[in-house]
């Protein structure tokens, strides 16, 4: 072990200011950077892991630098390579990377053999379909990534398969078989000497634990650990630093090689910023940062409120939200940058007028000369995406779909289409094969096969062949399920004749259970996978009213050709679509909040949920805090979900942003309706006094006024049928209900004007 050529610690703190060359210097047993937006926490964690070293305060060896990404580990590792030289020998890892590391050591205390296997999420899941298979359970009821959810939360709490089984009801069937399965997967992982993701993190807690002399030969080793993102962390990554930064037992203790002391615990330094926490979905646990002076003796905190982003008043925009917040740092993020642009806030009639006015200002930013990648669109959830994504195409704008897909490449989108396509097409054999176990049937691949080989054999379709089950020799209960699944595709098209295109997808979506088994998954991303299919549902039903004579066929024709859309790159890049969630950590100079919406954002699930609507909240302040130099709030008076056009009230979030600091455009909610505009006409202020504000498009609105409903209510609705009241929020003409469907599932309905009546 080396120290590195000494620096001049003079040259490290230039360009610092006063809190972040606080930050550098500090020298004690636990420090809390708390780094606002834009702060330049990276540069004050790279600047002082560089003066520890710079000043031979530690060898490189001696520090752990744990990020979540490997992004953002080379890029830690750069910058103080460039500081100080290469810093050979220390530990600038991600949470797993630094675990592996440890779990390739110390294996054979575990079990294992140095070479164990780590399973991705796709070995995951096929070893739980193997088990679910082989212990005779319903797979239609358990779904692998159900079932691999479920174990991956269990496990970053750090519970073992005999803990989840101990706290299991078991009177509940489908928890007593995860428990089953749980105990036989690890089982089955340990036979084959492999670990999962989550075990990286989860065995090597258990092994600090349980080997007291290798937790102090690590505690002896990590003189200085630093965490990044602290707010992100969940229990067992809080659980890990907690094991490393404890005092080394006396028996283990050995002198200090610089002054002949016997070493003390760790110097911990965290930087995190608990108003940007907004992966509780994840396992995240603010109260690891909140509580951080109550967990470490003697923590310091440190602000940093300096901001180097965005204007001042996208800043005390950002502060005015997230001061509505209980439990949270006295933060104020400021600026020397000046007040920049009003942020601008635009009230659409519906969604195809929020996209074409969000696509027109791109347009004229671009005019002006900023390139399409400095632009960004930010949204709460995937299924706002169709209509901006549709209106970009027409306007022939470059985009990409950040951390995900665009929205007709989305599995749920693409196994929709082909109901249709099977439907509309019944000679298109790769979209019913497609559908063949979407959902699950129990129809196996050599079934598959040998409906395939018959349709050849006798020169039919793959549809067809599915008719003449009977001749496969095939038990009674393979061979029923395919003559149901034959039988839908045949009722489908007979609708299809005379019914609404968004009538016939919905009416499949519900008859062949694939709406429904999303909506019974415990797996957080099926609840988009919902929304995504409700938004399509919505496309169609836009559709149908701009395209009145269109077939089932022509739909599909155009769904394919927008799908297949050219997107010219005309070398300034493509404007970002993204979520709110996956934004964390990125700036833009102009960006875009679209849905912002009472139920979107904040979404409805947070007014039920402990602490959800404070996450919302941070979750808005880490969307503003991306802008750099012009902020857009868009959101639409009404949006169509699952075919009804439903009237929409403004996030009260937007409440909390002072009038001063915005420009307010668009429709207004008691005023005459806006008529959306032609493509590219720019005109967003036009009054049309024919039409007003809460005219559906879809349904006749009706008058329920005096109409209060409240939990457990048993309600009729003209075209959903029969519902039961979950959920109310508002009072008066603004109630708005989530109402299950015992045929269409969950909707959100505004009372006044939905055609429901309580039975």
């Amino acid at each position: 072990m080396n120290y590195l050529e000494p620096t001049n610690s003079d040259a490290l703190l230039e360009g610092l200011n006063p809190q972040q060359r606080e930050a550098v210097l500090y020298r004690g047993p636990a420090l809390l950077i708390v780094a606002g937006a834009g702060s330049g926490k990276t540069r004050v964690l790279t600047h002082r892991i560089a003066h520890l070293l710079g000043n031979k305060e530690a060898w490189p060896s001696q520090i752990l630098a744990i990020t979540f990404t490997n992004k953002a580990a080379n890029e830690m590792r750069e910058r103080i390579r460039h500081l100080v030289g290469d810093p050979e020998g220390m530990w600038i890892r991600t949470f797993h990377s630094a675990c592996l590391q440890i779990l390739r050591r110390e294996a054979e205390r575990l079990g294992h053999n140095s070479n164990f296997t780590v399973y991705d999420t796709g070995d995951t899941r096929a070893l739980i379909k193997r088990l679910i298979k082989a212990g005779g359970y319903d797979i239609d009821n358990l779904k692998p990534q159900t079932v691999a959810a479920v174990i991956s939360k269990a496990k970053n709490e750090l519970q073992t398969a005999e803990d989840f089984a101990s706290n299991v009801d078991t009177k509940n069937p489908k928890s007593s078989a995860i428990a089953e399965i749980f105990t036989a997967y690890e089982h089955e992982k340990k036979r084959n000497n492999a670990f999962d993701f989550d075990d990286l993190i989860g065995e090597t807690v258990f092994l600090l634990r349980a080997f007291p002399e290798v937790a102090a030969n690590y505690q002896r080793k990590f003189r200085h650990i630093l965490v990044d993102e602290y707010q992100d962390t969940n229990h067992a990554q809080y659980s890990l630093i907690r094991e490393l930064t404890k005092p080394i037992p006396a028996s283990q203790a050995q002198p200090d090689p610089k002054t002949g002391e016997l070493l003390g615990p760790a110097s911990l330094t965290v930087v995190g910023d608990s108003d940007q926490s907004i992966y509780a979905f994840r396992g995240a646990d603010i109260r690891n940062i909140s509580e951080f002076s109550k967990d470490f003796a003697g923590a310091h905190t440190i602000l940093l409120e300096q901001n180097y982003r965005s204007t001042q008043n996208i800043l005390s925009a950002a502060n005015a939200v997230i001061a509505k917040n209980f439990d949270r740092p006295d933060k104020n993020l400021w600026t020397d940058a000046g007040a920049g642009e009003k942020i601008i806030q635009f009230t659409a009639v519906d969604e195809r007028h929020e996209a074409g006015f969000i696509v027109d200002q791109i347009q004229e930013h671009h005019g002006e000369g900023i390139a399409y990648s400095q632009i960004a669109i930010l949204y709460r959830t995937n299924a706002l995406t169709p209509s901006i994504e549709a209106e970009l195409k027409s306007q022939r704008v470059p985009y990409a779909v950040i951390g995900g897909l665009k929205f007709y490449e989305r599995k749920e989108i693409k196994d929709a289409l082909a109901y249709l396509t099977a439907i509309s097409n019944g000679r298109n054999d790769e979209a019913v094969r497609r559908i063949l176990n979407e959902p699950g049937r129990g129809i196996g691949e050599k079934t598959e096969l040998k409906i395939a080989h018959l349709a050849r054999a006798n020169e039919i379709s793959f549809r067809e062949a599915l008719g003449y089950s009977q001749d496969l020799g095939l038990g009674p209960k393979l061979t029923e399920a395919i003559a149901k699944f034959s039988k839908l595709l045949n009722d489908l098209e007979a609708m299809a004749q005379t019914a609404k295109i968004s009538d016939v997808l919905i009416e499949a979506l519900v008859r062949s259970g694939y709406r429904y088994n999303l909506e019974m998954s415990r797996d957080p991303q099926d609840e988009a996978r919902v929304e995504n299919l409700d938004a399509l549902v919505g496309q169609v039903v836009e559709y149908q009213l701009r395209n009145q004579e269109a077939t089932l066929a022509d739909y599909l024709a155009e769904i394919t050709l927008a799908a297949a859309a050219d997107e010219i790159d005309d070398g300034s890049g493509q404007v970002s679509l993204m979520t709110l969630h996956t934004a964390k950590g990125l700036e833009y100079p102009v960006v875009f909040i679209a849905g912002l919406e009472q139920g979107t954002l904040p979404h409805m699930r947070s007014f039920e949920e402990v602490g959800g609507l404070a996450e919302e909240r941070r979750l808005f302040y880490v969307g503003i805090t991306r802008a750099m130099k012009q902020l857009y709030l868009t959101l639409a008076l009404q949006r169509t979900l699952f075919g009804q056009m439903n009237s929409t009230m403004p996030s009260n979030f937007l409440l909390d942003i002072p009038t001063e600091l915005v420009d307010q455009r668009g429709a207004e909610r008691d005023k005459p309706m806006y008529q959306p505009r032609a493509v590219g006409s720019g005109n967003y202020d036009r009054p049309v006094r024919e039409k007003k504000v809460w005219n559906n498009a879809i349904t006749q609105v009706r008058n329920n006024e005096g109409l209060v409903l409240a939990v457990g209510d048993k309600v009729k609705h003209d075209d959903f049928g029969l519902g039961t009241v979950l959920a109310t929020t508002g009072e008066g003409a603004r109630q708005t209900a989530e109402i299950r469907f015992e045929r269409v599932g969950t909707k959100r309905l505004m009372v006044r004007v939905a055609p429901i009546e309580r039975l």
